[in-house]
């Protein structure tokens, strides 16, 4: 007796549902090893710095919070053995505290910085909150962005009091205390970051 033939629309439709379920596997792996909580040493919390950024700075920030220079690259790889992609690290990695597009010209990088030591941001207690992704689709291309928000004591307050001399045009909250880990195909372009936790958190920061 002959073996009775399957029509060739079942044999493209097990296909595409075999590829289907290969796919949904893949995003639900690259999800879970997304969400897996990233590591921070107590040390790397310590003995953070201001710094006053020059103009190729690609966040635009005037001045930022810097962390120990151990504390980017281990974050960066975690991230790299859990997502294999190919992404580009910041050149000088800091907290920004203020835009360069945030102020008028007459207040100067010198001035700002006086006025972050004032608040006591070189003596800041910071606490990492979660790791933050963002991914936009436009025209052809994907952008990808990773970073880490923080909980930086004294922020909020120096923000507010930039206000006044900054001027009318300033919004001291829509800036989070952020600092970049990777990001696809460059930096440029992704602040100023008002995190939304619920939005963007997609792993917690647990400290050893």
């Amino acid at each position: 007796m002959a073996a009775r033939k399957t029509h060739p629309l079942i044999k493209i439709a097990i296909a595409l549902l075999v590829l289907a379920g290969g796919g949904w596997l893949f995003v639900r792996s690259a999800q879970d090893s997304r969400a897996e909580p990233y590591q921070m040493s107590s040390r790397h919390l310590q003995g953070w710095t201001l710094g006053i950024d020059t103009a190729a700075d690609s966040q635009g920030s005037v001045v930022s919070l810097r962390p120990p220079a151990e504390l980017p690259m281990n974050l960066f790889r975690q991230l790299f053995s859990r997502q294999m992609e190919s992404m580009g690290t910041p050149s000088m990695p800091g907290i920004p505290l203020v835009l360069r597009h945030e102020l008028p010209s007459a207040l100067t990088a010198e001035q700002v910085l006086g006025l972050a030591q004032s608040a006591g941001l070189d003596r800041s207690v910071i606490t990492p909150t979660c790791v933050g992704y963002r991914r936009v689709s436009a025209m052809g291309a994907t952008r990808q962005l990773y970073y880490v928000l923080f909980a930086v004591s004294g922020f909020e307050g120096f923000r507010a009091a930039l206000a006044g001399p900054a001027g009318p045009g300033f919004k001291a909250d829509t800036l989070s205390p952020v600092l970049m880990m990777a990001a696809q195909p460059d930096f440029t372009g992704w602040m100023p970051i008002g995190a939304d936790a619920q939005r963007d958190c997609v792993a917690p920061v647990t400290v050893e």
